[in-house]
């Protein structure tokens, strides 16, 4: 059972290594700094596949490391909990079943319960990063700079009045 398992993540791992590396680009060396890459910008595949072989890279590679930094500790942390959920769902278990007391029944219910949580946070979190990841990427390519501006003057040689207009751009 543990092979199946080990020979499962293996093959999980080469797999996104294959796809990041069919996807990726090449930077140019000027692109290149002692920060990382500056300027290059990220695809929406390549944000998805980073953030899903590792929590935060995603984010990271387009530029945001504060929510890198929160999503990968949100991860790491829920990956903890649950190998120690699953360690005390398993000690319980096996105590139950050499003992057959109550106690122990009753142990391993509330860490089975905790652990189905723990895995559905880390789902809804690991998609979130995904997600966050790819949307981010394909926002990235925007304008940042939205800035109102105000025109003022008359309306024409010929017209009287007074134009006032505001534009902003998108």
């Amino acid at each position: 059972m543990r092979r199946r398992v080990a020979a499962g993540g293996i093959a999980w791992a080469v797999l996104v290594l294959v796809v990041a590396a069919g996807s990726a680009r090449c930077a140019p060396a000027s692109a290149v700094s002692a920060d990382g890459f500056e300027g290059v910008p990220t695809t929406g595949a390549q944000a998805l596949v980073a953030s899903a072989a590792y929590p935060g890279l995603g984010q990271l590679l387009n530029g945001s490391e504060i929510k890198a930094a929160v999503i990968g500790v949100a991860e790491a942390y829920l990956i903890g909990r649950l190998v120690l959920e699953d360690r005390w769902t398993r000690h319980s278990l096996r105590r139950h079943r050499e003992t057959g007391e109550r106690g122990y029944f009753d142990d391993y219910e509330r860490h089975f319960d905790r652990r189905q949580t723990t895995i559905w946070w880390l789902v809804v979190v690991g998609l979130y990063g995904v997600a966050d990841a790819y949307v981010d990427a394909h926002l990235s390519r925007f304008d940042e700079a939205v800035s109102p501006s105000i025109e003022a003057g008359f309306a024409g040689r010929d017209a009287e009045g007074f134009r006032l207009g505001v534009c902003w751009n998108f």
